[in-house]
């Protein structure tokens, strides 16, 4: 298992849209399977997926049924594996040049071999303006010539997944690690003692692979009820706070530090790990500091 920060930004943020599309629909596999066969939470994490740094896979809930099965994707190679529980692969599926439908049957072939029921998988009806719109949605085939592309998305969640591991061993009453296939974010809530309002309170922390909010990678920190955007707190590590729709403290991909000619990789890979733990713990810690003593609004 490798725990080292992977660099990123070998590409420019802004480049990795199209590779980020089609990861956020070909993740839809594991979704559809653990919605319609995991057992059933009431957060719905049982549709949620997770990295797994040993496989180096996004990976979903086990499905416990004769053969007990995980279903997976390997992002570099856009492939879609069944695992046992043993993390064994027992099939697997490039996507490459095929479509949403064909990777849909191939699924439902495989799992049903091993016991499960496939009458109740299908994609979900998501919010069409919350959702992005993509060619395979229409029948359009996968295309896995890019790979450099998923690669260096790939280094995201992993060293995004590192940081959240280490955050959630400190603090206390924090979910486990979901990826939401809604909008492919990898996150942790964690929920503080007492409400505001007669609301819930919770910080979400995490990233998000880019949407409709920023067309690239963003690490973000979101206190909720939300606080008044009046005089909200400076944040270190070229950190912002985003007011639009929903407020958080936002470092965006582009904002990394620019490392010297000079600097090893370990040297590079040390910074941008130090930015980016930096501003989730610290922005956290105002976040905690906001909910229990600034005023707040409610989300719309």
């Amino acid at each position: 298992m490798n725990n080292s920060w992977q660099i990123i930004g070998n590409l420019k943020p802004q480049e990795l849209t199209e590779s980020r599309l089609q990861l956020h629909y070909a993740v839809q596999f594991i979704a559809v399977t653990g919605s319609a066969l995991a057992a059933a939470l009431p957060d719905y994490s049982h549709t949620s997926l997770e990295w797994n740094p040993a496989l180096k896979m996004f990976t979903g809930a086990l499905i416990s049924v004769q053969t007990p099965f995980r279903v997976a994707l390997d992002p570099i190679g856009l492939t879609l594996i069944v695992i046992d529980r043993q993390n064994n692969i027992i099939a697997g599926f490039p996507l490459h040049q095929k479509t949403m439908t064909e990777g849909l049957n191939w699924l439902k072939e495989q799992i049903s071999k091993l016991g499960a029921n496939t009458e109740e998988i299908f994609f979900p009806s998501y919010p069409q303006d919350d959702f992005p719109d993509y060619a395979v949605a229409h029948g359009a085939a996968f295309d896995a010539s890019q790979q450099l592309p998923r690669q260096e998305l790939t280094n995201y969640y992993a060293n995004t997944n590192q940081i959240l591991q280490e955050i959630i061993a400190t603090n206390e009453e924090t979910s486990s690690i979901h990826i939401w296939p809604h909008h492919f974010d990898i996150a942790s809530l964690i929920l503080l003692p007492g409400t505001k309002n007669d609301e819930p309170m919770s910080i979400g922390i995490g990233l998000s692979p880019g949407d409709k909010s920023y067309n690239e990678p963003y690490w973000y920190v979101s206190p909720y009820p939300y606080p008044e955007t009046e005089n909200l707190p400076s944040l270190d590590s070229n950190g912002f706070w985003h007011t639009q729709h929903w407020v958080g403290a936002v470092l965006m991909a582009s904002q990394l530090a620019i490392p010297k000619k000079d600097d090893t990789d370990i040297k590079v890979a040390e910074i941008q790990k130090q930015q980016v733990k930096t501003f989730l713990n610290s922005t956290l810690k105002l976040s905690k500091v906001l909910l229990n003593t600034g005023s707040i609004t409610r989300s719309k």
